[in-house]
């Protein structure tokens, strides 16, 4: 899957649409896993990247993808990690060096990890067009609509005037709504989960049970400090049981919203950790989540809005989807569906089960001595291959966890190859 034109990939995964005041452990976090955007690129093309990326990973990916580190070029801006990085980019002094690369390759196109103001911003002040959009830019319609959907009130509200299903809930605006909101909602469901307006990755998250209504002040009252940075704003919605928590990828270009696939996400203690795709067992509430991402696609079309975007949602288990959330940027699976397909090609790819995950290992916080571990196990995906493991990040020195991708064409297989990693890694 050749691309005609360069790209200009711009790693921002610290940006203004997922959390509003980034803080330390989520920042960190989002960081750590930047250099992932190795998969994106081909020769010709510029990365730029929060943190260096690994000589290991780099060579590995290179590798695999079939050409040299030196046909990239490779760019960092390091921060504190609480930066956007087209603020970081400005600190490290590379606005002048970013502006001559892209002169020296015409018909080269900025793809941001999210389209925030300043990334788009930026992207005109050098002179680069962002991917998907004409020569007049991205328009404020566009930048609006991310901006107002990676919010969950945002979303609620769209989801609501599209007939997409969510949870019953409401939307609190001060520390005192938000009592008297999450009171109703436990007095009349039971249970209740606690969301702050924008947010992601599970950040801020609380959940809370008809239990907890006796003393409901004090336990609100210790919850708020841990969100005291982010701007007064929550979501009290009924907390549902899920039996599955499902995900549609989607893209919207000039003709309209097309799916990416749908994936079954892993989501421990209820943060999203991996994925699997296609499910093991289909149902008409995954159709209706398909439904459900082509309007809200139709709706971004509308708005000018040309990029990736996905629809997240749980299934109960009388079979009942209900929506949680979008995410309205390049998503943990974005560069996963694009990889597939580059290292398989589109057909094969179409017949093809991934799961793709991060979990700690019991040996080697080395990269390449772990890829050497894998490789002698005859694990890994080479070139030409239909199955394998591709160790997708070094993250290693931050959480000790291996990220990975396992191909196959069944699940059972995938489920194989991936025990055999487990077994070699020591994974938990």
């Amino acid at each position: 899957m050749h691309r005609e034109h360069p790209l200009l990939v711009f790693g921002n995964f610290v940006n203004e649409l997922m959390v509003t005041v980034p803080v330390h452990r989520h920042a960190d976090a989002l960081v750590a896993v930047s250099p992932r955007k190795i998969w994106l690129t081909q020769p010709g093309d510029v990365l730029v990247t929060p943190r260096p990326m690994s000589r290991p990973l780099c060579d590995y990916a290179c590798d695999l993808l079939g050409f040299s580190p030196s046909d990239v070029t490779l760019l960092d801006a390091p921060t504190d990690g609480l930066a956007t990085l087209t603020a970081a980019v400005r600190r490290n002094g590379l606005v002048e060096r970013l502006r001559s690369e892209v002169r020296q390759r015409p018909g080269i196109r900025m793809q941001p990890f999210a389209q925030d103001r300043p990334a788009v911003e930026f992207a005109a002040e050098i002179g680069v067009p962002v991917e998907g959009y004409g020569p007049d830019g991205v328009p404020a319609s566009a930048v609006a609509a991310a901006y107002r959907i990676n919010t969950k009130p945002g979303f609620r509200q769209v989801a609501g005037d599209l007939g997409i299903r969510i949870a019953d809930g409401l939307t609190c605006d001060t520390p005192e709504e938000l009592v008297a909101g999450l009171r109703k909602i436990l007095t009349e469901k039971g249970a209740a989960v606690v969301k702050p307006a924008r947010g992601s990755n599970g950040y801020g998250v609380g959940f809370w049970d008809a239990a907890d209504l006796p003393e409901l002040e004090a336990g609100l009252a210790a919850y708020l400090p841990t969100v005291a940075e982010q701007p007064p704003g929550w979501v009290v919605e009924e907390r549902l049981g899920f039996a599955r928590v499902v995900t549609v990828e989607m893209e919207v270009d000039e003709d309209g919203p097309r799916v990416l696939h749908v994936g079954e996400m892993r989501t421990p203690n209820g943060s999203f950790s991996g994925q699997v795709t296609p499910l093991v067992a289909s149902s008409s509430a995954v159709d209706e989540l398909v439904e459900s991402g082509l309007a809200l696609g139709r709706h971004l079309h509308t708005e000018g809005y040309r990029g990736p975007f996905d629809i997240d949602g749980g299934i109960t288990a009388d079979d009942v989807l209900y929506s949680t959330e979008s995410n309205v940027r390049r998503t943990g699976c974005t560069y996963l569906d694009l990889l597939v397909r580059r290292l398989l090609g589109t057909e094969r790819a179409g017949r093809t089960v991934w799961a793709a995950d991060s979990r700690p290992g019991g040996v080697e916080r080395d990269f390449a001595a772990g890829l050497a571990r894998v490789r002698g196990a005859g694990l890994d995906f080479t070139a030409g291959a239909r199955e394998g493991v591709v160790l997708t990040s070094d993250t290693l020195a931050f959480d000790g966890k291996w990220r990975y991708l396992v191909l196959a064409e069944s699940h059972s297989r995938v489920d194989e190859l991936e025990s055999g990693l487990a077994d070699v890694l020591k994974l938990s």
